[in-house]
């Protein structure tokens, strides 16, 4: 076969140089992504395995007691009544109480209500929730109605659900079915 007049040695010499290092670059750029690999798995969250007794702080692993109303980005608000009084935390996808998302807000109670039917929550001492100072007298069955005020603007959150007296208890509580009296 007669030759065509193009001599393609050079370029085939290129060719090879390049496949040889196009591996070694992969393998460099790879090597340089495992450093920050490394470090964020230095920073990781630890999560404690004891649960925290009240007063809690941003944190604290709790109980699972109450209602639970999931927001997006892994967290929940957690509505419960604790001695009578209404607590309300903000709890991550850990079960660990996380920084509040709002700094105050109301709570209505519908139904047949004994005591005071409407409560204002604000900021407890700790930081850790929103909290009220009066006495939410038992029974405790009743519909809520539960408007947290944003953090950035004039606007409400509404939250309505049904609060019934099982939710006072931890779940983890072993009690009898026979022995609950309301």
């Amino acid at each position: 076969m007669p030759s065509s007049g193009i001599d393609l040695s050079p370029g085939s010499a290129m060719l090879k140089f390049m496949k040889s290092k196009i591996p070694a670059l992969c393998l460099a750029l790879f090597a340089l992504s495992l450093p920050l690999g490394a470090e964020e798995a230095i920073e990781e969250k630890v999560i404690p395995t004891e649960v925290s007794e009240p007063p809690y702080e941003i944190g604290n692993l709790v109980t699972q007691q109450g209602h639970y109303i999931e927001l997006e980005d892994g967290l929940s608000i957690n509505f419960r009544i604790v001695g009578n009084k209404v607590r309300i935390y903000w709890i991550d996808a850990d079960g660990l109480i996380a920084e509040p998302q709002s700094s105050a807000g109301t709570v209505r109670f519908m139904g047949s209500v004994r005591g005071q039917a409407y409560h204002r929550v604000a900021l407890l001492s700790d930081d850790a929730g929103l909290g009220a100072p009066g006495l939410v007298l038992t029974p405790h069955i009743f519909n809520v109605i539960l408007n947290l005020e944003q953090a950035e603007g004039e606007a409400l959150d509404n939250y309505t659900f049904r609060y019934v007296p099982a939710m006072d208890r931890p779940v983890d509580d072993a009690e009898p079915k026979g022995s609950a009296r309301y």
